[in-house]
């Protein structure tokens, strides 16, 4: 939990000062033309917050976009030409990288602490460290051979940070044809720790292992049998920074798996292998979603084929898949947060307010939930529980519902909203709230206890504060009743001990009234 807390601190600064300089943007080439000797393309970007896209670069000879996963440097690599850095901040602030001519560049990361970029090239053999003032590289550090990616995202997560930043932990296969993840010391730029996928995946015996997905000293790990039609893969969360294992997540066929926010949610994509139809393999559009932690399918997905998977280290609660980039594109948000109830969604106030401070929970249903996720009511940071991961509740008090309206209710997490549900604020409801009685019980020391109910026709749970109403007299006003009140018929919901003399219970202008000599019990 210490761990837990630490790594939520570090990501929440990060977040802040990461969309200082960055917005959700996923940046592309948009051909010009294209014959068989030549392709020029122009560099676009679609800002995911607004759908519109706009051009960032003019014309360039057959460009590949790389960009590290802050999206605060872009490199270009260009056909016959030294490749172009890019501050995507500012498109005529770029260099070039007259060291990178012919060399192939497979991931990038930055960190704005050392104003260093650290390129992994050649296949991941190598790393590579350039001091972004200087315009130097420092040093070049061998790996191992070439190691596999996870073909369709961008950018690439074989190589990632710790939480401190001081480590990078790389997807590395070895001279003895072992798979196995490595850590390079930012500070010292050497290899420091050396580890076998094999030991950490949870499943042994596999025919290789890959650590296909990574973020802030977390990795996903996978473990792949033997090719048949049907092969299994088997993928497991790993945290670096204290040697944790989540259960093991098993899928039957071809897939590729990514993260979202701490490791909570693994998504698995679907993909069709070209053995069986095209002769290239893509994403199907099946994507199904597990808990980390209970293995727990929590949701499938089924969109259209032959898309990409976009990931942002300022937004990692997100992961989006695109569609038709340079047509007409079609983004989708595999984890937003959902937002389907709130319970209660009305709270009936008094003209004359609250006599008395109180305050009452509202349960959120939806999906995707985290320890991260935090309530927001008309704006504001409210008090917020995880039940599970469809459920939060927070807390509001009397202030809150003081004056009438519509406020909207979202979630957040990791710096992400969810959609928007209106929570309502009434001096009166748009249908009935009846109080209802049951029946009466004469006890042996010749006292009475009747046993209330009520009947809401409205369509969502209602809150009322104990006060104007929602009272019993004589007083005391409070005697067990009910604050929150669901929709439809509900009896035996409390009872009340009494003397036998009159009793009422004044609910929503409407009442109740008994005494010893109202309908007994059976």
């Amino acid at each position: 939990m210490k761990n837990f807390k630490l790594f939520t601190v570090i990501l929440l600064l990060f977040l802040v000062t990461g969309k200082l300089h960055s917005q959700p943007f996923i940046y592309f080439d948009k051909t010009i033309s294209d014959s068989a000797f030549h392709r020029f393309a122009k560099i676009c970007k679609l800002d995911l917050s607004t759908g519109v896209v706009t051009d960032f670069l003019p014309e360039k000879y057959d460009p590949y976009i790389l960009t590290d996963p802050t999206l605060t440097y872009m490199l270009i690599s260009l056909r016959n030409w030294p490749p172009e850095l890019y501050n995507t901040s500012d498109s005529s602030d770029f260099y070039l990288v007259e060291d990178f001519f012919n060399v192939g560049i497979d991931e990038m990361l930055y960190s704005p602490t050392q104003n260093t970029l650290f390129f992994l090239t050649e296949g991941y053999r190598y790393i590579e460290r350039f001091n972004i003032q200087n315009h130097t590289f420092l040093d070049r550090v061998k790996l191992g051979k070439t190691v596999s990616t996870n073909s369709w995202m961008e950018p690439p997560r074989n190589a990632f940070f710790s939480i401190d930043k001081n480590k990078i932990y790389i997807s590395v296969i070895d001279s003895n044809d072992v798979e196995q993840v490595w850590a390079y010391s930012v500070s010292t730029h050497q290899i420091i720790e050396k580890r076998n996928l094999s030991e950490l995946s949870g499943h042994q015996g596999g025919l290789g292992y890959n650590l296909c997905f990574g973020r802030y000293g977390i990795g996903l790990i996978e473990a792949y049998t033997p090719y048949t039609p049907n092969r299994n893969l088997y993928f497991n969360i790993y945290t670096f920074e204290n040697n944790i294992a989540n259960t093991l997540i098993t899928n039957i066929g071809e897939c590729e798996a990514y993260f979202n926010g701490n490791g909570e949610f693994i998504v698995i994509g679907s993909e069709l292998d070209y053995n069986n139809i095209d002769s290239v393999n893509y994403l199907n559009g099946t994507f199904r979603i597990y808990n980390s932690s209970t293995g727990q399918l929590v949701r499938t997905i089924t969109l259209p084929p032959k898309g990409r998977i976009y990931t942002f280290d300022n937004y990692p609660n997100d992961i989006y898949y695109v569609l038709n980039l340079e047509t007409q594109p079609e983004v989708y948000n595999i984890t937003k947060l959902e937002l389907h109830k709130l319970s209660p969604a009305v709270a009936l106030t008094s003209p004359f307010g609250s006599r008395q401070e109180f305050s009452f929970n509202v349960t959120v249903y939806g999906g995707l939930f985290t320890d991260s996720s935090v309530a927001y009511f008309n704006g504001q940071a409210k008090p917020t529980s995880k039940l599970n991961d469809t459920t939060v509740s927070f807390t509001l008090s009397n202030t809150d519902i003081a004056s009438t309206g519509n406020y909207p209710v979202w979630i957040a997490n990791y710096g992400s909203n969810s959609d928007t549900l209106n929570f309502s604020v009434t001096y009166s409801l748009p249908d009935s709230l009846t109080p209802t009685f049951q029946c009466l019980r004469r006890n042996p020391d010749k006292s009475y206890t009747a046993y209330f109910g009520y009947n809401n026709n409205n369509t969502s749970s209602v809150f009322i504060s104990t006060g104007a109403n929602n009272r019993f007299s004589p007083s005391p006003e409070y005697r067990g009743q009910p604050n929150i009140f669901l929709p439809g018929n509900h009896q035996n919901v409390f009872s009340v001990n009494f003397n036998g003399d009159n009793l009422s219970w004044y609910l929503t202008g409407q009442s109740i009234t008994v005494n010893k000599n109202s309908t007994p019990c059976p």
